[in-house]
């Protein structure tokens, strides 16, 4: 099997039409039964386990983690902020978080509530709001509001690739 890339190393191309936007959205919004999917009636020992890294419980926790940074970056692009509010690339929250330690009912939940929170807020945005652009602070280059969305849909799926492997 091919090894997944690093979230870190990839590369990114945002040239597609802001007419993807209900394509990203769709994909947003269906990491919800997704996950739900996976978690549902997975085994509980194998959710806490890892050969190395995170187990798929951290995993999990990670994708609740970083709602807040979703939001935060959804609150730059309404206000017009220049760059987008920095991610911290330790991960040191989820690291700490002792994601093993809490239900996976528990973690999902959270993950659906704030991830239902930022969908009722971009399900309304016109083309203009979609091509506003920030900075990423990490890739330094700007990205329109629908690129950032495409980038999180992509998180999602890496992560759910990952949770996937342990299920």
């Amino acid at each position: 099997m091919v090894q997944q890339t690093k979230w870190v190393d990839r590369r990114w191309n945002f040239n597609f039409d802001v007419g993807l936007f209900p394509i990203i959205y769709s994909r947003l919004q269906g990491t919800i039964p997704r996950l739900r999917q996976l978690f549902d009636n997975a085994d509980e020992s194998k959710l806490v386990k890892s050969g190395s890294g995170w187990s798929a419980k951290e995993h999990l926790g990670h994708l609740v983690d970083l709602e807040e940074l979703w939001w935060k970056r959804w609150l730059d692009y309404k206000y017009s902020k220049e760059e987008m509010t920095p991610a911290d690339i330790t991960n040191r929250r989820t690291t700490e978080a002792n994601h093993n330690a809490t239900p996976t009912k528990d973690l999902l939940d959270s993950f659906i509530k704030e991830r239902e929170k930022i969908l009722e807020a971009i399900v309304i945005c016109d083309e203009k709001m979609l091509l506003r652009t920030s900075l990423h602070p990490r890739l330094k280059t700007p990205m329109r509001l629908v690129d950032y969305l495409y980038f999180v849909a992509e998180h999602d799926d890496h992560h759910v690739a990952i949770i996937e492997g342990f299920i």
